[in-house]
């Protein structure tokens, strides 16, 4: 029992000594008053403190992205072309080549695979192409839905026919050409492609063809290919009006290094413009019809890296956020306060009426 009481006092001598060191000072209940306006400024103040805070989360949710840029110190390394292609001819009516800014064949084409498929899209297709393409109009602001497409957005998804025949009238190129780091193209054209020993190579045709460079591109990448990532023409679809039409894509080639937490990759990136017409020898339009893609190499290579954010300067933020507003909206309660009845009391002074003796 003695005990117990001891251990009493000294609990007790404990809670006096920590109220001691209080630094913080109590006001009774009894000397706080209230008013409409204190409250008013209190509903601003949990309002601001809800939005700043909204704003805070968001920003830290957010990825902390970093861009640099060097000197590509890997021009003379060796890359692939990785390209998946479908066009609305039969395979043995066109061929294709890769060849250097000096027309010298530089890109192993027996590498790719040709195999005859439908043009005419499946509708389970129709519905990919269309989600692929409104993601890619999202831009990179919103990466996390690129990566919800995982794999599937590097190759279209397979056909869906529920059973009905279609008939096969596209030719579908697909595989991976490995190549220097200079400037060249990719070009499809009508006959088959023929090597020549010393001058190049040439395209036979033998007799009249009809010619239809629609086509479809599912794929085309330089270098490794990162999953989920989405590249300038994947997915593109274009549609010749006529037999004579011509299509140029004019790619610029950026090398860029991605660097995450759990990823470290060198990849290739690159824009795209194109130009697109109708070959017209009479009308002075003229050219080959065919499909041509023109790239080049960025001497400025790009690091991209993905920094994770703080949780201690998060959590400093938020609690900073939630103190400033708290005392910046009590000095001003106080000061508009004080301000309000001292101008009342001269109010008031000025309209009391002077007592007159008797």
């Amino acid at each position: 029992m003695l005990r117990r009481l001891a251990r009493g006092d000294k609990g007790k001598q404990l809670q006096e000594i920590i109220k001691q060191v209080d630094a913080f000072p109590k006001v009774e209940d009894s000397y706080v008053t209230t008013n409409s306006f204190g409250g008013i400024v209190t509903l601003i103040c949990w309002i601001g403190i809800a939005l700043l805070l909204h704003s805070e989360i968001n920003d830290f949710l957010k990825p902390n992205v970093e861009y640099k840029y060097e000197v590509d110190q890997e021009k003379d390394s060796k890359l692939s072309i990785n390209v998946d292609m479908t066009i609305a001819m039969q395979c043995n009516l066109i061929g294709a080549d890769v060849l250097d800014i000096w027309g010298q064949d530089i890109g192993n084409t027996e590498l790719l695979k040709e195999e005859l498929v439908p043009f005419e899209l499946a509708e389970n297709q129709k519905m990919f192409l269309k989600l692929q393409g409104a993601i890619k109009g999202f831009g990179q602001a919103h990466a996390s839905l690129e990566d919800m497409m995982g794999d599937i957005s590097n190759k279209l998804v397979p056909r869906d026919d529920h059973g009905i025949e279609v008939p096969k009238d596209a030719c579908r190129i697909h595989g991976s050409i490995p190549v220097d780091k200079v400037k060249g193209n990719f070009h499809i054209l009508s006959g088959r492609s023929v090597k020549i020993a010393g001058l190049g190579h040439a395209h036979l045709q033998f007799g009249e063809v009809k010619k239809n460079f629609s086509h479809r591109i599912d794929g085309l990448t330089f270098g490794d290919r990162i999953n989920g990532m989405m590249y300038a023409l994947d997915g593109e679809h274009r549609i010749a009006p006529t037999s004579e039409y011509s299509f140029q894509y004019y790619v610029q080639i950026v090398p860029t290094k991605y660097i995450t937490k759990d990823l470290n990759v060198q990849t290739y990136q690159y824009t795209v413009q194109e130009q697109i017409r109708a070959i017209d020898h009479g009308s002075g339009s003229h050219g080959t019809a065919g499909i041509v893609i023109k790239y080049e190499f960025s001497p400025i290579a790009a690091i991209v890296q993905v920094k994770e954010k703080n949780w201690v300067i998060f959590l400093t933020r938020m609690l900073g956020v939630v103190g400033g507003i708290i005392g910046t909206s009590g000095l001003l309660n106080m000061v508009i306060t004080e301000s309000f009845d001292f101008l009342c009391g001269c109010f008031k002074k000025r309209t009391v009426p002077a007592s007159t003796g008797s």
